[in-house]
């Protein structure tokens, strides 16, 4: 009956955070694991605050706890397998505490863009865009889902090959090892909270620029389609001479012909404006979410730079043995953070400017904008309304390391290469 219990409320949950519905949350599932995993916590009352920072404070003194075995590491120094050990593990627990700070320190801007992504308003009537909003929903959901399946499994086999046949990953007073196994599976369980930390502190960009491509696309197909959308709610989907007043043949055929291009450019600035100002909001909210991502990724990048050259350094020396395998694996997961912030901020880019390409090249202006004495100023408004869309998407979208440099693809292969010179330095300095 249990059994069944837990079945019914494992699956309601799953069904909760796997269907799209109109009030849909894309943030919902990450809320739950950024709250368990000691990330973020709206508190309600004082109550549920002091909760809270007891709660938070439990890894910190794990963080706590390896900065003590540097200190002793320092005073009597080890073989270079544990030192390595010791010092990528404390390492790693700092940058977690960075990630947890920069989250916390700008998560009011943070929750402004979760809100405005949140807001489907934008062509929510048009079935295919909400099969996208949807499918999007679903993967977004299913990548974290798959991410925490994965550091439970590695946190498995941490507890199982690892905790206990190495004293550097054992809690440690006066640099002696704690006999109690209770205390030591607690101090394991609790060092795996920062594998959580980690991942789930970068999922949240993750989750960000994933909508923000997925807006972007969607207003890029809208760009495309203004001239066939613009003609057809004229209803004059042919004869778009008499649309742009190149002829007439008699007073009522030119009264009628007036009314067209009257109903056309009002059309048409209808269709720019709306489509203008979702591009401004979304330039808008993407310039708050750089000036997060940024110091982010700095500490991403030399956060991973010495976690590479560090976890592949040992890897030197162990092998790929059972115990090798699970700083092989963290290494796969630090280049495949890196590798995704550098890209996704690349496709967004590639994405606005198509933005500007496609308005410019995808509608037939020297046929459908031409300069008319009797409608001067919407030739104008229309005009300078095209020219202000060419003119910020060709500027990009900026994103530096913290001012250190543009988040590219060309960044991700600098760190590859830094992290091999390092690597290097190591392994020379190892024998």
């Amino acid at each position: 009956m249990l059994f069944r219990r837990v079945q019914c409320s494992v699956q309601e949950l799953l069904q909760r955070f796997t269907t799209f519905e109109e009030g849909a949350d894309y943030f919902g599932l990450y809320k739950t694991l950024a709250t368990i995993s000691a990330i973020h916590y709206d508190a309600a009352s004082w109550r549920d605050w002091t909760l809270w920072i007891i709660y938070r404070m439990l890894p910190v003194l794990v963080n706590a706890s390896y900065f003590y075995k540097v200190y002793r590491l320092i005073i009597l120094p080890e073989d270079s397998a544990s030192a390595a050990i010791i010092i990528a593990s404390a390492w790693g627990f700092t940058e977690g505490t960075l990630r947890i700070g920069i989250i916390e320190s700008r998560y009011s801007a943070l929750a402004r863009i979760m809100a405005f992504l949140n807001d489907r308003s934008y062509r929510r009537q048009d079935a295919l865009v909400r099969q996208q909003r949807a499918a999007l929903f679903a993967e977004n959901n299913r990548i974290q889902l798959v991410l925490v399946a994965t550091m439970l499994m590695e946190a498995i086999w941490f507890m199982t090959t690892q905790l206990f046949s190495r004293d550097a990953f054992m809690l440690q007073i006066n640099g002696r090892v704690v006999e109690n196994v209770a205390v030591q599976v607690l101090y394991g369980l609790l060092s795996n909270v920062w594998g959580m930390i980690y991942v789930l502190s970068f999922a949240i960009f993750y989750i960000i620029m994933n909508t923000f491509q997925l807006e972007m696309r969607i207003l890029l197909e809208s760009m495309c389609s203004v001239e066939s959308t613009v003609l057809q709610r004229t209803r004059r989907p042919i004869g778009v001479v008499d649309i742009v007043g190149t002829s007439s043949h008699s007073s009522q055929s030119g009264h009628s012909s007036n009314l067209e291009q009257r109903a056309f450019w009002s059309i048409l600035q209808q269709e720019l404006n709306s489509h203008i100002s979702r591009h401004v909001q979304l330039l808008d909210h993407l310039k708050i979410f750089s000036s997060i991502v940024g110091p982010f990724s700095f500490v991403q990048f030399y956060g991973t730079f010495a976690l590479i050259a560090d976890c592949g350094f040992i890897l030197s020396i162990e092998g790929l043995s059972a115990h090798g395998m699970i700083y092989l694996l963290f290494v796969t997961v630090l280049v495949f953070q890196s590798f995704i912030i550098c890209r996704g901020i690349e496709k967004i880019n590639d994405l606005n400017e198509a933005i500007g390409q496609a308005l410019y090249a995808g509608f037939d202006w020297p046929v459908l904008l031409r300069y008319s004495d009797c409608f001067r100023n919407q030739y104008r408004t229309a005009r300078h309304s095209l020219l202000l869309v060419i003119g910020r998407s060709q500027k990009g979208f900026q994103c530096s390391y913290g001012g250190l440099g543009g988040i590219s693809m060309e960044r991700f292969a600098q760190l590859m290469q830094k992290s091999y010179s390092l690597l290097t330095i190591l392994l020379q300095f190892a024998k």
